[in-house]
């Protein structure tokens, strides 16, 4: 394993399919960024790994970097192997030649994030576009009403298309849940993949036996196209009714990440269940 990784040569081959690395003295946050992250370094991560019992990760790029990806790219570098990315790019001013470096360095998928900036699909679709030349999946930040009002993008699309934090799907409303049963169809497509990850992110602060019963439904439709995900480091811990600003750090959620990926465990049924949502299906999606 390249670089000054700590992590064991036989650590699982669990993945991780969605954590961030914020790196602000080495490299400095977008100025147009809506927050400002505490530090979470590459050395914190691999004391995260260590801990959950996590082998493999997948670095997201999140929104505080913008289209710079140097500090995922130096991620990945320092984990080798064990580690995957999902990059941010300008559909209109990112080059193929930028594409296919982001590629050679580990980077599997191009993220929309629709939560932070919007879209109306244009966004999503050039995205799909730049990715389909590079096999690259894409993977989207956004609620089920825009999920329903793109899905035939979505599904349409020559490249497997990923939905983060359960597709903002509310386990509080059970099987009424606006949404689910058209998300229980679209993954028995066997096209589009969800990332069970970031729980404290879906409406109405969901209780973990809710959120544990949405994870058994997604299983029955279809656990071949499921992930799973801390989301670590949790940004966005904020009190009811309080912005968030550059101007201030924003704390992190304080997550018990070793009974989250306990409770995925139960939801998944089966002990051969489990390895396909922790260990096969990321290792097909990102090519581990």
């Amino acid at each position: 394993m390249s670089g000054s990784t700590n992590i064991p040569a036989d650590a699982p081959a669990i993945c991780d399919s969605h954590v961030h690395v914020l790196d602000p003295e080495r490299f400095p946050y977008a100025g147009d960024r809506t927050y400002t992250p505490a530090p979470a370094t590459v050395t914190d991560l691999e004391t995260f790994m260590q801990k959950t019992g996590v082998g493999r990760v997948v670095l997201v790029q999140p929104s505080v970097y913008g289209t710079d990806n140097a500090a995922l790219v130096d991620g990945l570098g320092k984990l080798g192997p064990a580690a995957r990315g999902v990059a941010v790019i300008d559909t209109a001013r990112t080059s193929d030649a930028e594409l296919g470096s982001l590629r050679d360095h580990g980077v599997r998928g191009l993220r929309v994030n629709v939560a932070v900036h919007g879209d109306d699909g244009s966004a999503l679709a050039a995205c799909i576009d730049r990715a389909a030349p590079f096999g690259l999946a894409v993977e989207i930040y956004a609620g089920m009403p825009f999920v329903l009002a793109h899905r035939g993008i979505i599904e349409s699309s020559p490249v497997p298309v990923v939905l983060d934090h359960y597709a903002g799907v509310d386990p509080a409303a059970g099987n009424a849940a606006p949404g689910l049963f058209e998300l229980t169809e679209i993954l028995r497509t066997g096209h589009v993949w969800l990332k069970m990850s970031a729980p404290y992110r879906l409406p109405n602060r969901p209780a973990s036996g809710d959120v544990e019963a949405l994870s058994r439904h997604l299983v029955r439709a279809n656990v071949d196209r499921l992930l799973w995900a801390s989301d670590w480091p949790h940004t966005g811990r904020l009190p009811n009714g309080v912005a968030r600003t550059p101007d201030a750090i924003d704390p992190f959620h304080d997550v018990d990440d070793v009974s989250v990926l306990a409770a995925v465990r139960r939801a998944a049924g089966s002990d051969e269940n489990a390895h396909r949502i922790l260990v096969d299906n990321p290792a097909a999606l990102f090519g581990f």
